[in-house]
């Protein structure tokens, strides 16, 4: 495959690394995996921030006390 050179429009390889033609460096692909695993890891604390809130917000009812007589 082939991509366009952005400053003078020259068709070039996906392997190169400036334009043959006018001689620009060329910006590298950005892979989408490392994207995807960062957003992935972001989405992932959030929930469970948003999960520990749940949990904390449950009220915990105190044991009637027992009188001296039951025990």
């Amino acid at each position: 495959m082939s991509r366009e050179c952005k400053a003078c429009g020259a068709q070039v390889t996906d392997q190169a690394t400036t334009c043959p033609s006018c001689g620009t460096a060329l910006a590298a692909k950005m892979k989408l995996l490392p994207l995807a695993a960062f957003m992935l890891i972001v989405i992932l604390v959030i929930q469970s921030y948003i999960n520990k809130d749940e949990d904390g917000s449950v009220a915990v009812e105190p044991a009637a006390p027992t009188s001296s007589a039951e025990q």
